[in-house]
């Protein structure tokens, strides 16, 4: 009998702790997904960054340009800002975060019913850009959908970072070059905020222009509740006369932009194999390479770095 009772306890205690183990189960899938790890809203003034190359117009280096994107470089010409279609145009969202005027504002849009966040709105400074990023789970739309300078944007949190998806784009600069990213990207941004900074790692998908995912880094701000946000307002004018019917261009080879002459040196004498880019020029290796490259020597003339 008291063998029976003491096999009846053992298999009391091991049923209780299946029953414990398995409402633990219960209660954790029970438990709702973290929500957003980190504060992102606020303002958030710009600290220096800089961009891939040495500044000289028509300079790749470090972009992995695809042959197409290499072409469409070469003929652009700095007369496009001059034509009608180019007056007041806008920045789009991505390049804007890495231009000169890039103060930032962010704040979150808050379903009043159920307290989550739907979506985070962003403003900033260059040409008033602003982004909607939808935290809702939303699919992005189909591909003839319209496309805007902000795109499409959806987020999602890994751990502590905000990781955005962006389609929809319409065609727009990589940098004021003549360096563009074509209406096909995806741009994949990373936000991580780090006590008072704020960063931003932007990876570019261009099955266009791009012969691998451009990588930017540079992007960091400084959380500042007394930054002042100017507005940027644009009037329309004329300020060159570019006759009408005329698309500003240069034919392969023919560009004058101080970057695509072989003669001419930057502030460190790069060569100029190198400031053609290309996915090569990403890569330590291709530091080595430099070294074995004839260097140009006529230094370029003042106002050709952008």
């Amino acid at each position: 009998m008291g063998a029976m009772d003491s096999g009846g306890a053992v298999r009391g205690r091991t049923g209780a702790r299946r029953i414990s183990a398995i409402a633990a189960l219960v209660l954790a899938c029970a438990v709702p997904p973290a929500a957003a790890q980190v504060e992102l809203s606020g303002s958030w003034r710009p600290l220096p960054r800089n961009q891939d190359g040495s500044g000289m117009t028509g300079d790749t280096a470090g972009v992995p340009v695809s042959q197409e994107g290499r072409w469409r470089a070469d003929s652009w010409s700095p007369d496009d800002f001059d034509v009608a279609e180019f007056v007041c145009r806008p920045h789009a969202w991505d390049y804007s975060l890495e231009g000169p005027l890039s103060p930032l504002r962010l704040w979150p849009e808050i379903d009043r019913n159920t307290q989550k966040i739907v979506a985070y709105r962003g403003h900033v400074n260059m040409m008033e850009q602003e982004t909607t990023i939808w935290m809702d789970g939303r699919p992005h739309p189909p591909a003839n959908t319209l496309h805007t300078w902000s795109g499409f944007s959806t987020g999602e949190w890994d751990g502590d970072t905000l990781v955005v998806t962006t389609t929809h784009l319409k065609e727009a600069y990589i940098r004021r070059g003549g360096l563009m990213r074509s209406d096909q990207s995806v741009v994949r941004t990373r936000w991580r905020r780090m006590g008072d900074y704020l960063q931003a790692t932007s990876i570019l998908y261009d099955p266009v222009y791009l012969a691998e995912p451009y990588i930017r880094t540079t992007m960091m701000w400084i959380n500042d509740p007394n930054m002042a946000m100017a507005p940027y307002p644009c009037e329309e004018a004329t300020e060159t006369a570019v006759p009408r019917g005329t698309v500003p261009h240069f034919l392969p080879g023919e560009s004058p932009l101080p970057g695509l002459n072989p003669k001419l040196a930057d502030g460190y004498a790069t060569p100029y194999d190198a400031r053609l880019g290309g996915a090569q020029t990403m890569y330590p290796e291709f530091v080595t390479k430099m070294k074995g490259m004839p260097k140009p020597t006529v230094p370029a003339p003042p106002g050709s770095v952008e």
